[in-house]
């Protein structure tokens, strides 16, 4: 039996560190070790197309121990790091063992663990010595960023005996015979047209589109070796397009995607986790005791427990959890579960009583339409947006980049012109009346008068319902929202809707009611499915029995929500 190499031994302990639990860890780490454990057995068969060169991955470790930090102090990946490092660099396959196997992927850490100097520099410096005119890019969320990560770079280089003969630093790139380094900020607009060798896109959770990634990807398509590797912790913003990484990534590891191409590893918490406690960041933080001290990360939390405006980006950066709030409502964890319950056709629905909620905009804006069936103790939510098309390219630009695929499959209806045409909605209103029967609608007053006079006519068996958003009113259906969300009583697997809920925020006034609302009036994150569900929601509720029978007028509604 051939003798294992210092990589080898050191990946395989790590590897039964995690599966024992020895080391702390959450089930995304598990898995991601699992994928690789899995991986080895399958190298064997003829089936399987790749196989790991320990040979190669043990030149690489040497090559980082050379790498010298500042005066004196040597770069010692730990066993994570090299854990990651041996899945990019050590995989290939069998046919060509030039041809690495990870073309992209994603790894979601929290800050301070060392992905700069243990993740990003010695990959780009590998890639830079050892392939063939290779172009090593990497991108910051600024330029001043990129800078400073750049001339942290040619520090090492300069460091390194190996390095600082055999380099030649113009200042903004580092050459090597014809191969180079260089750096872009997030904003960089010339970036097509490039062939990376390895294009590194780190803390890409402040990066307000994905044109760098799809560039660099489509970009090193054109190299037999390509990799485009995301480095980045979690953010308060699931609208941009770090968040839909964090999703393909988990999607691989959970084996509701296949691909065999992306490396994906996410550091964190687990949903169970209390997040006030100190076993939580003890879990997420990988090189803690090494890099990072526990002190640290303790005041970070007591920071945090005494103020609330801190916790979302604690939460987000010390424990890899996205959130999107400012204030407490319903978390984006919690909200998964709605997602994940069990889901029912909507044609099972078809002809049985229900409750409609109408969130009206400014005719330029987001429209929101819900319907809301009970079934088995449990409420399903169906919703219905509406944008108008020519808002749409500006709604994509600062909103979320998100909104073309939701057009494109059906989930968010462009109306044609520049506003919100109400016809398009009376339209599917009476459509679902056909399929469905809409007891009673209920709708906010704002711009609603011409509309609520056309559905009058042609839904006449239809309450509709003047709701009022006074905080005092709807305090009350919000926290019977909020309550049935945290009893996995309610289901709602729409991707629009969770940005809707993940944008939500409350403000408690003195008599401890609350709404959900905006971080500000002029934020251009939406909320209109939230309120629209709610809405639904209460009108379903009461006709149950649950809250009251239906009255018909706003002043014999006032009691329901005292």
């Amino acid at each position: 039996m051939p003798v294992k190499t210092e990589v080898e031994i050191i990946v395989h302990e790590y590897c039964k560190s995690i599966t024992k639990n020895i080391i702390p860890s959450n089930v995304y780490v598990k898995k991601a070790v699992r994928r690789f454990i899995s991986d080895m057995k399958n190298e064997p068969l003829p089936s399987w197309d790749y196989y790991m060169d320990w040979d190669i991955a043990q030149k690489f470790y040497d090559f980082t121990k050379s790498l010298n930090l500042t005066n004196g102090k040597y770069l010692q990946l730990l066993p994570w790091q090299l854990f990651i490092h041996c899945n990019l660099i050590g995989w290939r396959y069998k046919f060509n063992k030039n041809k690495l196997r990870f073309r992209s992927g994603a790894v979601f850490v929290p800050r301070k663990n060392g992905k700069t100097t243990g993740l990003m520099f010695p990959l780009l410096l590998w890639d830079f010595l050892t392939t063939a005119s290779s172009e090593s890019y990497f991108f910051e969320k600024d330029m001043r960023q990129a800078e400073k990560m750049f001339k942290d770079l040619r520090t090492i280089c300069k460091n390194s005996k190996g390095l600082k003969d055999i380099i030649d630093d113009t200042g903004t790139n580092i050459f090597y015979k014809n191969s180079k380094i260089s750096y872009f900020a997030a904003d960089t607009v010339a970036i097509d047209g490039y062939a990376p060798s390895l294009a590194i896109i780190d803390e890409y959770f402040c990066f307000s589109n994905d044109k760098p990634v799809t560039a660099m990807r489509y970009g090193s398509r054109a190299r037999e070796n390509g990799l485009v590797l995301i480095i980045t912790t979690a953010g308060t913003d699931i609208s941009l397009p770090a968040y839909d990484e964090d999703e393909k990534a988990r999607k691989i590891l959970n084996g509701l995607l296949t691909d065999e191409t992306y490396f994906g590893i996410i550091y964190g918490i687990d949903e169970s986790d209390d997040w006030k406690k100190p076993e939580s960041y003890i879990k997420a933080n990988p090189s803690i005791d090494t890099i990072i001290d526990r002190k640290i990360l303790e005041q970070d939390l007591q920071d945090a427990l005494g103020q609330p405006s801190h916790q979302a980006d604690y939460k987000a950066k010390t424990l890899n959890i996205w959130t999107n709030e400012t204030s407490n409502w319903i978390s984006l964890q919690k909200w998964d579960t709605v997602i994940r319950n069990k889901q029912v056709d909507i044609s099972e629905f078809h002809g049985q009583s229900c409750f409609a909620g109408l969130d009206l905009s400014s005719i330029n804006d987001f429209t929101a339409y819900t319907k809301c069936l009970e079934k088995d103790g449990k409420y399903f939510l169906y919703h219905r947006f509406y944008v108008p098309s020519e808002q749409v390219f500006e709604k994509y630009r600062v909103e979320n980049i998100n909104i073309k695929n939701w057009i494109d499959s059906g989930l968010v209806k462009a109306i044609p012109g520049a506003t919100i045409d109400y016809e398009y909605i009376i339209a599917d209103i009476k459509a679902d009346n056909e399929l469905f029967n809409i007891q009673e609608l209920a709708y906010d007053k704002w711009q609603s008068n011409k509309l609520i006079d056309n559905l009058e006519k042609l839904l006449p068996k239809t309450d509709l319902i003047e709701y009022s958003q006074r905080i005092e009113q709807i305090s009350n259906p919000s926290k019977e929202f909020e309550r049935l969300v945290l009893e996995d009583k309610i289901v709602d697997p729409n991707p629009v809707m969770k940005w809707h809920v993940g944008n939500a925020v409350v403000k408690v006034d003195v008599n401890g009611n609350y709404k959900p609302l905006k971080i500000y009036k002029s934020s251009t994150k939406r909320i209109d499915g939230v309120i629209s569900g709610i809405m639904a929601l209460d009108r379903c509720q009461a006709n149950n029995g649950k809250t009251a029978k239906k009255k018909g007028t706003v002043e014999e509604l006032r009691w329901l929500f005292s």
